[in-house]
């Protein structure tokens, strides 16, 4: 008996997160309420805070960015030229927070996040957005070469991940813009191509006038 009730504790306490991953990623942290999150675990509204302790404890637990390590580290053991692999970078970031059937949901938050800050937003800094902003600066480093300047480089990494951040937070407004628009694995795909086409081309000027 003592077996199963803590098998159907463990059960309830993944179904809380699973709801709270969706719901966060969908409404924000500040439009989603522990009711809504309960509902859609169908568990108890004091399930949240016997679990986790209150919301915030919720939202603490659902920042689980190993898809997004993975990313990097795939694209380091990459084999190729450190634009291709800016190229593959820029794909497989847009595709965690676009992909309307298999993006990250973490990441998705985390770009809430960005745009809506909870107390959440040192853990994602800490854990997330510090490693991702090393990883992409020795990129792009290995690309503009040693002559650029640290601030013009951190300013293309900056202009990298606004351009994809955009995508996210503007959808609403795009959708709006554009009815037919649907963020489908071709659509990323092209709008992937687009960001590294134009960050290339800017990152091979500042470069030029670096080595002038």
């Amino acid at each position: 008996m003592m077996q199963q009730a803590r098998t159907a504790s463990e059960q309830t306490r993944t179904r809380l997160l699973d709801a709270a991953r969706e719901a966060f990623s969908q409404h924000g942290f500040q439009g989603t309420t522990v009711r809504d999150i309960c509902r859609r675990a169908e568990a108890n509204v004091a399930a949240v805070n016997y679990h986790f302790g209150s919301k915030d404890g919720l939202l603490a637990e659902t920042l689980n960015f190993a898809s997004l390590k993975a990313l990097q580290l795939a694209n380091i053991k990459a084999d190729g030229d450190p634009e291709v692999r800016l190229r593959l970078f820029i794909r497989d970031f847009l595709l965690m927070l676009l992909d309307e059937t298999n993006g990250s949901l973490s990441c998705r938050i985390m770009a809430r996040e960005l745009a809506d800050p909870t107390p959440a937003l040192d853990k994602i800094v800490r854990e997330a957005i510090a490693p991702l902003h090393e990883f992409l600066y020795k990129l792009l480093r290995e690309i503009a070469g040693e002559k650029t300047e640290e601030a013009e480089l951190r300013r293309c990494m900056h202009s990298i991940l606004g351009q994809c951040l955009y995508y996210r937070h503007s959808h609403p407004v795009l959708q709006r813009l554009h009815p037919r628009l649907r963020y489908g694995r071709k659509e990323i795909e092209a709008l992937a191509g687009h960001i590294a086409d134009f960050s290339l081309a800017g990152i091979r000027h500042i470069s030029e006038k670096a080595g002038a």
